[in-house]
Parts: structure tokens; C-alpha cells; sequence
């Protein structure tokens, strides 16, 4: 390997690092609570989508700001329809997306766009959702 190509490959490297960083960097916010730190009784939470139309939905206004999602708990009862309008008040790609992983559920966030989520919860315990990159997070917190 020539010292040109040598020097090119290194530089490649470096710039794949830096995008790296740049995206943690771009991301910062809230780390995930650790385990250890959960209360007694998050285990377990489930919900499904609920209906779209659900005239008995409680509206839950979430901003995914820089500095992550606000209010991040939500409290719920067992059994209540939520719909959960989210609206993204910044550039970073982190929040361009929010995911609720164990529903399966993915949405994009557009800038300044609310986007509704209708979710429905069935037992209690906590129904997490995160950024797209998985480094913000939030949750519902079903009593």
C-alpha cells in the first residue's frame, strides 16, 4: 500500500469516527435509567394501539426538544386509551423518529408537525419508548 493510499485510509477512519461522535453528541439527553434503579412493579407494562377515533382518548402533548422528551413519565390508568401527540422542536436526526419497541411501533417526527400515536394500556407497569439512535427515552406509567 502506497503512503498516499495509506494516508487517504486513515483519513476515512477519522471521518467515520467524528460522524460517530457527532451523532452521540447530537443525542445527548437523558440516559435510560438503569435496572437497578426501576421501581418495583415496572416490570411487565403492555398496551396496544388503540383505535384512532377512540372519542374517550386522553390527550398527552409530548415536545422531543435537545433536551429530550418532556414530560418523559407518563402516568396512566389500566385500561385507558391514550393518544400521544408528539412534536419535535428540533433538527437533530436522534428524534427524528420515535419507537415504542415492544409494541412494534415506529413513527417519524417531522419538524415542528404533532404526530399522534394512539395507544391503548392494558396492564400496569411502564411502556417505553425512545429516539430513533435508542440514547433518549421516555415512558407511560400504567397504575
Amino acid at each position: 500500500m502506497s503512503h498516499a493510499h495509506a494516508a487517504a485510509l486513515a483519513l476515512s477512519l477519522s471521518l467515520a469516527g467524528l460522524a460517530a461522535l457527532s451523532s452521540a453528541v447530537a443525542c445527548k439527553g437523558s440516559p435510560e435509567p438503569s435496572a437497578s434503579a426501576a421501581s418495583p412493579g415496572s416490570v411487565g407494562g403492555s398496551a396496544t394501539p388503540a383505535p384512532a377515533t377512540d372519542p374517550n382518548a386522553r390527550r398527552v402533548d409530548i415536545t422531543a426538544s435537545e433536551k429530550g422528551y418532556s414530560p418523559s413519565s407518563i402516568p396512566a390508568k389500566k385500561g385507558e386509551s391514550l393518544t400521544l401527540r408528539f412534536t419535535r422542536t428540533t433538527e437533530s436526526e436522534c428524534l427524528s423518529a420515535v419507537e415504542f419497541p415492544d409494541l412494534k411501533i415506529k413513527r417519524d417526527l417531522p419538524v415542528n408537525k404533532p404526530v399522534d400515536i394512539p395507544i391503548r394500556a392494558e396492564k400496569t407497569g411502564d411502556i417505553k419508548f425512545q429516539c430513533g439512535m435508542a440514547m433518549l427515552f421516555g415512558k407511560i406509567v400504567v397504575e
